[in-house]
């Protein structure tokens, strides 16, 4: 750390999650038996991360995932494994999204008329980050169960309430059907277009 301590990369490793459960630096990398030559890795990412993140193994081996085995997504692409002041090492906080804009720009906004989850809690309100059974890593198999957690068929509700005619019909079963811009929209409130 003498050498690294002030690059933005490793200023924060003192306090990482890394250090304080006594992974040093040597863990990962190694300066005469590299197995990876950019950073002297002692393995390739993601195995490297998989080591002791098993959890994170499972989740990759879901059917809808971001690739991280196929080495499109590294796991330092989203996480600073040196030490970050945000939750799991997250490069930037979870409102911010700042980590899946990178590759997802259209969902990034400013968008006139904001679909308040994104701008709060972030993509993984809906969306598992690492991955799913669900496709578009959803947290939930049914769209529609997604949203009512958080809009009502009530007025009681902090979230906007669902009009009684989408009891009626099938049709009103997926909610995506007729709210496309769920991300947020630029041309009408309930998200129509």
């Amino acid at each position: 750390m003498e050498c690294h301590e002030y690059g933005a990369e490793h200023a924060n490793f003192d306090r990482s999650q890394h250090n304080v459960n006594d992974v040093s630096c040597i863990a990962c990398h190694s300066t005469h038996q590299a197995k990876e030559p950019q950073f002297l890795l002692v393995e390739k990412q993601p195995q490297l991360c998989f080591g002791c993140h098993t959890d994170a193994k499972q989740d990759f081996s879901r059917p809808f995932r971001h690739r991280v085995e196929q080495g499109l997504v590294s796991c330092t692409d989203c996480h600073n494994q040196h030490g970050s002041s945000q939750t799991k090492l997250l490069r930037a906080t979870a409102s911010q999204d700042q980590v899946c804009f990178k590759c997802h720009a259209d969902k990034a906004g400013p968008f006139a008329f904001e679909h308040e989850p994104v701008k709060t809690e972030g993509c993984s309100a809906c969306h598992q980050p690492h991955g799913s059974t669900n496709p578009r890593m959803l947290k939930r198999s049914q769209i529609n169960l997604l949203c009512l957690e958080c809009h009502t068929l009530t007025v009681d509700s902090a979230a906007p309430a669902i009009p009684t005619f989408h009891n009626q019909s099938q049709k009103y079963q997926a909610c995506t059907l007729c709210h496309v811009t769920v991300h947020g929209s630029n041309f009408d409130r309930m998200l129509f277009k």
